[in-house]
């Protein structure tokens, strides 16, 4: 069978996030690194914003054409574990939906980086301690934990998993994430988390992008063709570069490094059509109602 053409492919262009947590602006090792690379997987601009606020700005200038499919992705998780969208909405019913705009209405995020995720993680400790006996984000950097996010992993998360099915999936084969509930320490990815949700629920709900906006899986289904849509979508999904081999010889940086390489490695799969692999898991009918209701899913893991 042929490759796909450059007319075949999903996309026009292709970026990679890798985001940060940090309360103050910073550069360098540990901060926000951007790549973007063109249909033919060259990567045409690599960027290091000081804030959340000025990847913002670095974002209207990626998406200045309303016309190309762009894909985005970003390498914090857009879900938590099943049960939490019920805690915060007060309704079984609940979906991620509930979750994006509950974290994005409370995390305040100044232009400076200065960030409220502490607290706002004790909150939700307290929804769940009242709802279900559990307060499962822990990871408190501080001398005290008065906060109300523990400095120690809790005994039990029960009722709530440590990880997401697709978590589970990738443990399985030999890897090791960290757990969305855990705000600190080195490895953890639950601040960064927080802080991504809270900025891509601002980017998803606002009138600048907003029309424009596709979120992977939740709002496209997972399946083969899940990627393919309309011109001018930006779809947004979930990527873990640790997954990939990273070519550490194009960048001193690591960050910058690992964006690099996954823009190319997007735009390839892309060409060739491996792309509706990445975007179709094995999941049973139960993974699959957990995946596009609130867990949300790795692109790439099968």
């Amino acid at each position: 069978m042929a490759a796909p053409s450059l007319s075949d492919q999903c996309f026009d262009r292709y970026v990679m996030i890798d985001w940060s947590a940090n309360s103050s602006p910073k550069q360098g090792k540990d901060s926000i690194w951007v790549a973007v690379a063109d249909r033919s997987g060259e990567v045409v601009f690599v960027h290091n914003p000081r804030t959340r606020e000025e990847m913002s700005s670095v974002l209207r200038e990626i998406l200045t054409d309303r016309f190309e499919r762009v894909l985005v992705g970003c390498d914090f998780s857009f879900g938590y574990p099943a049960g939490l969208a019920d805690v915060i909405a007060d309704n079984p019913d609940a979906s991620w939906r509930d979750v994006w705009s509950w974290v994005g209405a409370h995390i305040l995020d100044e232009p400076n980086n200065r960030n409220n995720r502490f607290d706002v993680a004790a909150e939700l400790n307290d929804r769940c301690d009242r709802s279900v006996d559990v307060r499962p984000f822990w990871g408190y950097p501080g001398a005290s934990s008065a906060s109300g996010v523990s400095r120690y992993r809790p005994e039990s998360y029960a009722p709530f998993d440590e990880f997401r099915v697709g978590e589970h999936r990738v443990r399985a084969d030999g890897h090791r994430p960290f757990s969305s509930w855990q705000l600190a320490y080195p490895g953890s990815v639950g601040s960064q988390m927080l802080m991504g949700i809270a900025w891509l629920e601002r980017v998803r709900v606002s009138t600048e992008f907003g029309e424009r906006i596709v979120i992977w899986p939740f709002e496209t289904g997972i399946g083969e063709t899940s990627l393919q849509g309309e011109p001018g979508d930006v779809v947004f999904a979930e990527v873990w570069p640790s997954m990939f081999e990273i070519d550490r010889e194009c960048h001193d940086v690591l960050d910058a490094a690992q964006v690099m390489t996954v823009v190319q490695l997007m735009g390839r799969a892309d060409r060739d059509g491996s792309i509706h692999k990445w975007s179709n898991p094995t999941l049973s009918a139960r993974q699959r109602s957990l995946v596009l209701r609130e867990e949300g899913w790795t692109l790439g893991v099968l």
